[in-house]
């Protein structure tokens, strides 16, 4: 790989987008006209959009809109501006989770790389990258993957999620993924469970916002 690409791994949560340096909520809505301020505003062919306000609802898959596209714009942008680049040569290096990776792979690719130069502005500087590469890691694997030689004979491995709950057992020190499970059962089920049992008791829901800073 060129020595002059940044690689940018970005974990695209269905709660927050996650890169080595920032965390921010994964939520991005449309301004209809020209915004008072400038602070998380992500612009693109003339259209602005607020960054990392309320999440996005959850989808069969984030590749059914641009949302998550222009989510990982915003997410190289920190990552750039704290190296104070401005036009880059970019590796992107995301996740997808365990049991889905297969199938959904090459869908992510081709929804990432569906332009290989952009030009846009973040808190109105603004950014020309070019997608060198692309690669696509298994959720959960690429976690603990420089520490599998240290585990011992049996291993259980979870990884909870906003959306989904990944169980890798690894024997040996090799993955078993013939009994790998995801679930549908991360944090944002959990928060919408607790809600449930607050209406059934309180006759009241609690703010997701609250509850998300009380349950770290």
């Amino acid at each position: 790989m060129d020595k002059n690409t940044v690689v940018i791994a970005i974990d695209h949560g269905w709660s927050n987008m996650k890169t080595v340096h920032e965390t921010f909520t994964s939520g991005i809505r449309e301004i209809t006209t020209e915004p008072a301020l400038f602070e998380n505003v992500l612009e693109k062919d003339g259209k602005y959009y607020k960054v990392g306000s309320e999440r996005l609802k959850v989808k069969d898959s984030k590749v059914e809109d641009e949302n998550y596209y222009l989510l990982s714009l915003a997410a190289t942008a920190k990552e750039l501006d704290r190296l104070g680049k401005r036009t880059a040569n970019v590796y992107w290096a995301v996740g997808l989770p365990l049991t889905r990776f297969g199938k959904e792979k090459e869908a992510f690719i081709k929804y990432l790389d569906q332009n290989r130069e952009v030009t846009f502005k973040y808190e109105k500087k603004q950014y020309h990258i070019t997608i060198k590469r692309i690669s696509v890691y298994p959720q959960c694997f690429a976690a603990v993957a420089s520490q599998i030689s240290e585990f011992p004979a049996k291993v259980l491995v979870v990884d909870i999620g906003s959306w989904t709950v990944d169980l890798m057992p690894i024997i040996n020190q090799s993955p078993d993924e013939s009994v790998c499970v995801t679930k549908n059962s991360g944090i944002i089920t959990c928060i919408q469970q607790i809600n449930k049992e607050c209406v059934r008791k309180l006759n009241s829901e609690v703010d997701e916002y609250d509850m998300r800073w009380n349950l770290r």
